[in-house]
């Protein structure tokens, strides 16, 4: 099932050279690409969300 988390669910910080990433029930660390990668799908699924509550706010009238 999916749960909505705060944004203070979330600790991303710098740590030895990787990224580290924690949320309730998850560590993982990850190199700096592989950050960079999320970061951009996040950046990216972000933008195709916003479009979606625009829609879902001011649905098109035919």
């Amino acid at each position: 099932m999916a749960e909505t988390l705060p944004p203070e669910a979330f600790n991303i910080a710098a740590f030895e050279g990787k990224v580290l990433i924690e949320a309730p029930g998850v560590v993982a660390t990850v190199d700096v690409e592989t950050a960079s990668f999320l970061s951009d799908q996040l950046l990216a699924a972000c933008g195709s969300a916003r479009l979606q509550q625009h829609r879902a706010i001011n649905p098109a009238t035919e």
